[in-house]
């Protein structure tokens, strides 16, 4: 089993057993800030449970019909957990106003307080382990999940908060305030998926760190390369995609030529994992010729 499936596994055993306790909880005391972070818990679990089916099938090998495998369907779940959080969010809205409308007030303080912290521990171990497994697979199903569940380590802190502040002071409305908070948080994280998945349906390029490693290991691998131009970079799940053209001199044969590129190759392969390299060899800097025109 893979460190990614071994990741989401976890993360939706941990949002099951969250969602049911807090539910539990917050039948006993109704406290809003408790019913938003269960309604949050429970939409974890749901979507832990499809990314598993994910990265199963993003993981499956190319064949005829998809020749650059099957990761994309990354973007296409970034696009959906980014969903999720924004029904979670008008969820809470909903609640919170429900509760406002009713002027209902929480009971069990101490329970919902002690589910709460109960929740930050879990939850804290949960983003590490995710995020250690997200450095190490740079899946953007697990970043996302990794994200997700960081705002519910921030949105549980607050929630105790607000809890200890009506325990001590009977301050009722802070329960509504939070939870409107809670919401808010919630949606800016959401926006920030959903903005990485563009990136990626749009093929955006690699990061400038990474460009100018490419273009470094290009200008200084052989003095015998003059030049490059055309070069492009894409990210497609693990997969990064590089291709460029690379400048030589006139005389230099077509074996020696083909030697550097191989260089070149193997170093940007070496220094950038899970790289596809594509090099085009010209005999001068042609970058202001249409070739096609010739």
């Amino acid at each position: 089993m893979t460190i990614e499936k071994k990741a989401v596994i976890t993360a939706f055993i941990t949002a099951f057993s969250l969602a049911v306790t807090k539910f539990i909880i917050w039948f006993f005391s109704w406290s809003m800030v408790v019913i938003s972070s269960a309604i949050d818990s429970l939409l974890d679990f749901f979507v832990s449970g499809v990314n598993l089916l994910a990265i199963k099938k993003s993981q499956s090998e190319e064949d005829d019909d998809h020749n650059y495998w099957y990761w994309k369907i990354e973007w296409l779940w970034a696009l959906f957990e980014g969903t999720i959080i924004t029904v979670s969010w008008i969820s809470i809205v909903y609640f919170a106003i429900q509760k406002i409308l009713n002027w209902e007030k929480i009971t069990n303080l101490s329970d919902s307080i002690w589910i709460m912290l109960f929740s930050i521990v879990v939850t804290s171990a949960l983003v590490i382990y995710l995020n250690r497994v997200a450095k190490a697979s740079n899946n953007l199903i697990i970043r996302s999940d990794a994200l997700h569940y960081k705002t519910d380590l921030y949105t549980n802190f607050w929630i105790i908060i607000s809890l200890i502040i009506i325990k001590f002071t009977w301050f009722y409305l802070i329960d509504w305030i939070v939870s409107i908070f809670i919401a808010i948080y919630i949606i800016v994280a959401a926006f920030w998926i959903i903005k990485e998945w563009y990136y990626m349906l749009m093929d955006r390029s690699l990061d400038d760190e990474t460009l100018e490693l490419i273009k470094w290991v290009i200008l200084n691998t052989d003095k015998k390369v003059t030049w490059y131009h055309f070069l492009k970079t894409r990210a497609s799940g693990k997969l990064k995609f590089i291709e460029f053209h690379l400048v030589l001199g006139k005389d230099i044969s077509l074996l020696e030529a083909h030697k550097i590129s191989d260089i070149i190759e193997c170093k940007l392969k070496k220094e950038i994992q899970n790289s596809k390299i594509l090099i085009h060899l010209d005999p001068f800097d042609d970058s202001h010729i249409d070739a096609c025109a010739i």
